[in-house]
């Protein structure tokens, strides 16, 4: 009888050894997965406006897809004075559409072409614990983990959000936890060849000292 007695003592403590391991590797994983931080890729769009006098186009240099240096003469516009207008770019970017044609009348304010501009932006959702790792301009690991060769780039917090956007209910909740307050952090990032808007971009949180 003390012999099965105390087998069975040694099954239930083997038991809830590995229940409490297995309990403890779940919030490890939980931990780790609130950490990792997912936003999709954006590429920052510059609308280019005329605010000359009124004319008409005579010329454009330009076409959808062209890699354009800010400065750059996009169009030509005679003005109703009949001197010749320079209509350049504000910004390094490509030529993402052009909304005007030769011949079209140019009005001040009028948009004459939308440029895609060389920086891109993540926006990631960070609860209240871990937003003290983050301040605006600091310099950040960005992974890009759906690349074949996993690939990892340097972003800068561009943003933070004054105030939580919103409250996400925990991923493992226990007893008297309040839901997380989470704030909007805008990560950006240079273009590359590599990278292309609509992928996904992650922070690891815990590669981030406090």
């Amino acid at each position: 009888m003390n012999i099965k007695a105390g087998l069975y003592i040694g099954i239930a403590v083997v038991v809830i050894a590995g229940g409490a391991l297995l309990a403890a590797k779940g919030k490890d994983a939980v931990s780790q997965a609130e950490s990792r931080k997912q936003g999709m890729l954006e590429a920052e769009q510059k609308m280019i406006v005329y605010d000359k006098s009124p004319g008409t186009i005579v010329k454009i240099n330009a076409a959808i897809g062209d890699s354009i240096k800010q400065g750059d003469i996009l169009f030509k516009v005679k003005s109703t004075e009949g001197a010749e207008v320079d209509v350049p770019s504000s910004d390094d970017g490509l030529i993402s559409r052009i909304m005007i044609k030769p011949g079209d009348q140019l009005a001040q304010g009028m948009p004459v072409a939308v440029v895609q501009k060389t920086t891109y932006y993540a926006d990631l959702y960070v609860q209240e614990g871990e937003i003290q790792k983050l301040e605006v301009n600091q310099s950040v690991p960005v992974h890009f983990p759906y690349l074949k060769h996993s690939a990892q780039v340097d972003g800068v917090v561009s943003s933070i959000s004054a105030a939580p956007q919103f409250a996400s209910l925990r991923m493992t909740r226990e007893k008297g936890q309040a839901d997380l307050s989470m704030f909007l952090v805008r990560i950006s990032v240079n273009s590359n060849s590599d990278l292309l808007p609509g992928m996904t971009a992650e922070v690891d949180l815990n590669e981030i000292a406090d």
